[in-house]
């Protein structure tokens, strides 16, 4: 089987990476880990120049009609990079959201997302619910809610918040102006920021109300996927600069006048790490496929594999990393620490391992038995 990139895809990649090597360093990294802000205006141009804001997006809707292989790829490079800007958590979760709902309120505002003017962020996890994205807390009583919204990547620096809530029995999406919530921040453990959001007794009106009921429902469903195969493509391009980053380290680090890389033990270890790459580079390609497709047993099934897999695996890649660094590797300066944090950070977002491996196991049982 041919596991080559589209030359579109190469050259996305291509573009993201020289990018980033130009106007985002391991020290801009370190700089934007002290700002309470992670939109830095000339870069966040500068992504809007290159056109990801619609990159993700249908060309029905404003887009470039790109497919999640073409958004995988500027997410790794993103993770390569430990790119903290938003790209994710504030034009594709929100944007992609908008973009299943599909009626004309929500494409409205997906349209201000792809044209830069809008900034929204998307509020779907509660305190009470853990990963349980269809069952939130958050309840609206008639034409008020209250609740609490916890871990809304950016969310603090953002216009407009999509929330989740349920009125009665019923699952629906709610674009909310931030101004009405009371706003708690702080940083996550990539470094990313994030918000809890506290609605108490909120006025809600018919027009905030993007969707109900099972269209709710399925937009939420597809969002899920789409976001962990983004999550599997920043591990991923953290786990390779790990390796690559280790190997090199091996080859310069001398104990007893000899490079440590010529340490039976640390070639192990190498070909270890080596070969779980190779691994995760071949699920990050099926899920990048499967997560979009319009089959929700097979592309559950698919998604929670790839995600269980990875939040394993990478998070391994890692550990070993830090292990051959030894002590310095934990250290503030030195970036293997921060791809570690990074990825504990992914495997824990949007559905630990735990969660997937249940999750693939009760959708393959409902799969086997339609």
């Amino acid at each position: 089987m041919d596991f080559k990139l589209s030359e579109n895809t190469t050259l996305i990649a291509d573009t993201a990476r020289r990018y980033l090597r130009e106007n985002y360093s391991f020290d801009a990294y370190r700089a934007q880990l002290q700002e309470a802000d992670h939109v830095n205006v000339r870069r966040w141009q500068a992504m809007n120049e290159l056109g990801w804001f619609g990159l993700p997006f249908a060309e029905s809707n404003g887009g470039y009609g790109c497919s999640l292989v073409d958004v995988v790829a500027v997410a790794r490079e993103m993770g390569s990079a430990l790119c903290l800007d938003p790209f994710v958590d504030l034009v594709v979760s929100p944007g992609k959201l908008l973009e299943y709902i599909n009626n004309p309120s929500a494409l409205a505002l997906l349209e201000g997302i792809i044209a830069g003017k809008a900034r929204v962020a998307t509020g779907l996890y509660d305190k009470d619910a853990g990963y349980q994205v269809m069952a939130p807390s958050l309840r609206l009583n008639g034409t008020r809610l209250s609740g609490q919204k916890h871990i809304v990547s950016d969310g603090g620096c953002s216009d407009i918040v999509l929330v989740s809530a349920m009125a009665g029995n019923e699952l629906v999406i709610i674009a909310l102006p931030l101004a009405q919530v009371e706003v708690e921040r702080y940083r996550l453990l990539d470094g990313s920021r994030a918000a809890s959001l506290t609605f108490d007794d909120v006025e809600i009106n018919d027009d905030m109300i993007l969707c109900r009921g099972q269209s709710a429902t399925q937009a939420i469903s597809r969002w899920f996927d789409y976001m962990c195969a983004l999550d599997c493509a920043r591990m991923y391009g953290a786990a390779n600069q790990v390796f690559q980053h280790t190997l090199e380290y091996a080859r310069t680090r001398k104990q007893f006048g000899v490079a440590i890389g010529s340490f039976q033990v640390i070639q192990h270890y190498l070909v270890d790490m080596f070969i779980d790459l190779q691994q995760l580079e071949s699920m990050l390609m099926m899920v990048s496929v499967k997560a979009e497709q319009d089959d929700v047993g097979e592309r559950a099934i698919a998604t929670s594999a790839a995600k269980a897999y990875f939040s394993r695996q990478a998070v391994q890649i890692a550990q070993q990393g830090i292990q051959i660094h030894g002590g310095v590797g934990v250290t503030e300066e030195l970036n293997i620490g921060h791809y570690f944090r990074l990825i504990t950070h992914c495997s824990l977002s949007h559905g630990d391992r735990e969660h997937h491996v249940r999750r693939f196991i009760d959708v393959g049982e409902c799969h086997d038995g339609r």
